[in-house]
């Protein structure tokens, strides 16, 4: 829906939207190990992940439309069921490839609807022809929190992950879509939404653009993102869904290799939609993006 080559031509006079649908994976928390406070504490995740897959607004409903279908097929959703039984998940994918190829697993977090394998390999097949039929620009920002946490003390991994994510999708914007506007669009996260009112997200953000890092037109997007009301926005709950298949994929890839078990199955769609630098054509540092920087880059083909 983004592809900069077969974007449908649009008359100057009709205003458009982007939107970018955000979710994380692992969690942000950088408290020190109580035992040795010179590290991370060992009860937290070793990475941070924040993804955004942006569509045009026109694009909204179609989409969603097109999620729900997927699930109604592959699992079972209708009108009766709690919508959070049959969400679409990047860990509950795993823990699903886990059950289906032998191993014991907890039997109320991965999909009872999918006996097999081969039905299994059928909704990732599915979910690959939604992305690539879509096809938005994804942004997926990978925060080492045992690096940062030795290298920046006290910086946090959100502050790093929302400042990324923010700079890309300015560049995007000014790049690519410059009558256009942005917006993130998010779940509800009361911590998430507690760092932007203290300014603690932005704060890393502007310091570094004042020193010329960072530096974009930050006036194209929404100033925070808009956290919806999943039980109202249900359109817009469908489509983060696809975020958090790209965030947990992000997170098994540089946790576990690309390659893994966890990764293989959405990851080179992932990559084939993710912003290429525009220098290189790569997108290993635009699209994705890993910091603090590794000295050796995983391989992510």
């Amino acid at each position: 829906m983004l592809s900069r080559t077969r974007m449908p031509a649009r008359r100057a006079s009709v205003a458009a939207m982007l939107l970018f649908y955000i979710d994380e994976s692992g969690h942000h928390r950088m408290a020190a190990d109580p035992a040795d406070p010179t590290r991370l504490a060992r009860d937290t995740t070793d990475w941070f992940v924040l993804s955004a897959v942006g569509i045009r607004d026109t694009s909204r409903r179609p989409l969603a439309e097109a999620i729900d279908r997927v699930k109604r097929d592959h699992l079972g959703a209708g009108a009766d069921r709690p919508w959070n039984e049959t969400e679409l998940k990047g860990r509950r994918l795993a823990i699903t490839r886990r059950r289906v190829e032998g191993a014991r697993t907890d039997p109320d977090a991965d999909y009872a609807a999918i006996t097999d394998g081969a039905e299994l390999d059928a909704l990732e097949t599915e979910v690959v022809g939604l992305l690539a039929h879509a096809h938005p620009i994804v942004f997926t920002v990978a925060i080492d929190k045992r690096a940062l946490f030795v290298e920046r003390p006290g910086e946090p991994a959100l502050g790093w992950a929302y400042a990324f994510l923010y700079r890309r999708i300015a560049m995007e914007l000014e790049r690519h879509h410059p009558e256009e506007g942005g917006i993130l669009v998010a779940d509800q996260q009361t911590e998430h939404e507690k760092a932007f009112r203290d300014h603690e997200l932005t704060r890393i953000r502007d310091e570094l653009a004042a020193r010329g890092r960072l530096r974009a037109d930050y006036r194209l997007l929404l100033d925070r993102p808009l956290w919806i009301d999943s039980s109202l926005s249900t359109w817009d709950r469908e489509i983060i869904q696809l975020a958090d298949l790209v965030a947990f994929t992000t997170h098994e890839g540089v946790d576990r290799g690309f390659s893994s078990a966890g990764a293989r199955a959405l990851w080179p769609t992932v990559r084939g939609l993710l912003a290429p630098d525009p220098a290189t054509g790569d997108p290993d540092g635009e699209g994705l993006v890993i910091f603090p920087k590794p000295e050796a880059w995983p391989v992510t083909r």
